[in-house]
């Protein structure tokens, strides 16, 4: 009955960790999403409610995308690929920042 249960115990955590691996990898996922449909939108020049459907396609192929990439990646490498994403989020902000009115 140890034996059972000590099965269990190794299932379920191995389990928790695979599924809290996924769900940082759709969180990175749907957050670049969401930047390269902001992205778009923009460079579109469309009002906000007009591409709803456009903008949710982008957010939805883009995780996708990301997560068919990242598929054999650990949680280092989901946690270095997101330092990545934000370092350059913070350079962006700052050139935006620094950037004369044009």
């Amino acid at each position: 009955m140890s034996e059972f249960v000590g099965k269990m115990q190794s299932g379920f955590k191995n389990t928790s960790s695979q599924v809290g691996l996924f769900t940082l990898k759709l969180v990175s996922g749907a957050i670049l999403g969401l930047t390269f449909a902001l992205i778009m939108q923009e460079v579109m020049g469309k009002a906000e409610n007009e591409n709803l459907i456009a903008f949710f396609f982008v957010v939805i192929v883009t995780a996708g995308a990301f997560l068919r990439i990242a598929k054999s990646w650990g949680l280092t490498a989901i946690l270095i690929f997101d330092l990545i994403c934000v370092l350059l989020g913070m350079v962006l902000r700052m050139y935006i920042m620094v950037a004369p009115n044009a």
